[in-house]
């Protein structure tokens, strides 16, 4: 039953986005519902597994897997099928149950939209990529898919094509993940070398996992093989110095953002390294280093957070930050805190990010000081204002804020607990690192909700004069804010643990109540919070206007640590210029001279031959005697050929 729900869950999404494409193109409501259902089907499918999983794996079959033949090169063995197992339930649960909220806040935000029945098809596909990824059973299926994650976020994120920046923005991710991809590859490639050296024809799971401690890697080989398959991870999951696509991908659908930075796209990265952890286990070198790119990831991140005043930039490099968080968790050995990090963020970063659309659907601005401006401007001064105004947006707001600061009892506190204990007996620079993350994401998160909900100060800078007063969204928009609200509080009780476990050895115990450390962190996320209100609690927007003695690091940090400048001049440029060199060499020398010179030739050469076809009869005699005497010639002349 749980593999051929599995299956069904595979190709529902596919099905929906097909029939999307062909038949509801001029239906956009009808194209809206039919999604949102499908996805609403998958996510009960998905729920109703969970009894009969638990029940096979107390009987001690924690793996399930169906696959068919698909193709056969020599020793390898390629298999299309699903892979079942306790991170693939997690996973299911995660994606179907976050993209059916998203469906379901897209029916409201997307009306009106010219393009809402081509938005729907590309989210079915989207979705269904990352259900793929999810599935396979082996890592040529994950990486087929992979590569539709990447095809399907470049339509999304460039969905609104007549915009420049978004077609931009669009280029900008899929080259980018390109790269990471391109070290996957390699990865996979230098994997199967040593496969086949030591007659392993498959690279399914259960085979590769059994197999590996076998082929006899070098330890250099290994750490690069893990390195490169953590290049493919760390372009979708947005890690330094990959991360440059993620904040410009605001240019999509704000649902689209909420569901790439949920639970399909840059978690794609963190469940790979999950799904082949014991790959990474294989080389200490390369864990070390996962480690540290999740660590600096995780704070230069919190830090490029704190100058934006676009409310979806700000959650952006907030998701990169937290995605550092998990991938330092992975780095460090602690798979299960990685996993129940990315759980818990998918709840309550998918309702900040509903609730930014929400924000910008009422506001039609994306500028958290143009908000404020108008909450003081329409509230008559009133702090608020805003939250007679748009309750539920508010009070989710707040509680998706609190949730990512780490506060208890939101579920967010015990998944961060669980990577800082995890960090905790790595280096202790990095422990300090993933410490500071803290006091810096309470602080831009204290900053964003203080300007935007409780604004201060005179209202005549940014103040944005509407016709309609502000006002909350249809159910539509409201009900998932509500739910995906209920499951950043109570998300933690999910036994995500348990289903984590393989039933080999106990499953990890999350801990309970507050522990030195946890007071720390705590005690961290108040200090940063509160500081950041008493700093906007009467000032600018921007951060060097505010504390003008930091004004020379916000500028760095406003110029993103130049690491798009570097990347436009030394890697574009040089790009650019070989192009140009290429360009002019095909153009030129190969296409010209080459090809259409040896066609001139050719036709030179035939026009002059064709002269002597004249005819006349009296002329080819001639020419016959003339050959034969010629020939006659060499032959009495003594010449030898």
């Amino acid at each position: 039953m749980i593999l051929t729900t599995a299956w069904t869950l595979l190709a529902l999404p596919l099905a929906s986005a097909a029939f999307i494409s062909v038949f509801l193109r001029k239906s956009p409501k009808t194209a809206g519902a039919l999604a949102t259902l499908v996805m609403g089907l998958c996510f009960a499918l998905t729920c109703s597994l969970i009894a009969p999983y638990e029940a096979l794996k107390n009987e001690g079959t924690p793996v399930l897997e169906s696959s068919v033949r698909w193709l056969t090169a020599g020793l390898f063995t390629l298999n299309f099928g699903v892979y079942f197992n306790g991170l693939t339930l997690v996973m299911l649960l995660v994606v179907t149950g976050v993209a059916t909220l998203v469906f379901l806040f897209s029916t409201a935000y997307m009306a009106g939209d010219p393009g809402t029945s081509r938005y729907f098809a590309c989210l079915s596909f989207f979705t269904f990529s990352m259900m793929g990824i999810v599935l396979s059973p082996n890592l040529i299926q994950i990486f087929i898919f992979w590569e539709l994650v990447g095809l399907s976020s470049y339509l999304l994120i460039g969905f609104w094509f007549e915009k420049k920046e978004a077609c931009t923005a669009a280029k900008k991710a899929f080259m980018t993940t390109r790269v990471g991809d391109a070290g996957m590859m390699l990865g996979l490639l230098a994997l199967s070398g040593f496969m086949a050296a030591g007659g392993i024809g498959s690279f399914d799971f259960t085979v590769l996992e059994t197999a590996l401690p076998s082929l006899g890697i070098p330890e250099l080989a290994m750490t690069l093989i893990a390195l490169g398959l953590f290049l493919g991870a760390a372009g979708k999951s947005a890690q330094a110095p990959l991360h440059v696509w993620l904040p410009d991908a605001m240019e999509g659908p704000t649902p689209v953002s909420a569901l790439i930075h949920a639970a399909t796209m840059v978690a794609a990265g963190i469940f790979l390294l999950a799904r082949i952890f014991f790959i990474f286990e294989a080389s200490p070198d390369a864990m070390t280093f996962i480690a540290w790119t999740g660590g600096l990831t995780a704070f230069l991140a919190a830090l490029l957070a704190l100058v934006q005043t676009d409310i979806k930039k700000i959650l952006a490099y907030s998701t990169v930050s937290q995605l550092g968080y998990m991938v330092l968790a992975l780095g460090v050995s602690d798979a299960q805190a990685g996993i129940l990090h990315l759980t818990m963020h998918a709840f309550f970063k998918a309702l900040l990010f509903l609730g930014a659309g929400s924000l910008i659907h009422a506001f039609h601005s994306q500028d958290i000081r143009e908000m404020g401006a108008r909450v003081l401007h329409e509230g008559r001064g009133s702090r608020l204002y805003l939250f007679k105004a748009l309750p539920v947006t508010s009070l989710t707001f707040l509680i998706g804020t609190v949730s990512l600061i780490g506060l208890p009892p939101f579920s967010g506190f015990f998944s961060k607990e669980e990577v800082l204990a995890a960090a905790a007996h790595g280096p202790a620079f990095l422990f300090g690192l993933a410490l500071a993350t803290v006091l810096v994401t309470a602080f831009y998160n204290g900053r964003l909700f203080t300007i935007v909900f409780l604004p201060g100060g005179k209202t005549s800078s940014h103040a944005s004069h509407a016709e309609h007063p502000l006002h909350e969204g249809s159910p539509a928009m409201t009900v998932p804010l509500i739910l995906l609200a209920v499951l950043s509080v109570f998300g933690s009780a999910l036994p995500i643990h348990a289903w984590l476990s393989s039933g080999k050895e106990p499953s990890h115990v999350a801990p309970h109540g507050l522990d030195p450390l946890a007071l720390i962190s705590v005690g961290a996320a108040l200090l940063g919070f509160a500081s950041a209100a008493l700093v906007y609690w009467k000032r600018s927007g921007r951060l060097r206007d505010a504390l003008p003695w930091l004004a020379q690091p916000a500028r760095v940090l406003e110029h993103k640590y130049f690491l798009d400048d570097i990347y436009d001049r030394w890697v574009c440029g040089a790009l650019e210029k070989k192009a140009r060199a290429a360009d002019l060499l095909e153009r030129y020398v190969i296409t010209e001279w080459t090809i259409n010179g040896l066609g001139r030739l050719a036709r030179w050469i035939g026009g002059g031959l064709r002269s002597f076809q004249t005819g006349v009869v009296q002329f080819y005699a001639l020419t016959f005697l003339i050959g034969a005497l010629t020939i006659l010639f060499f032959m009495t002349s003594g010449w030898r050929f």
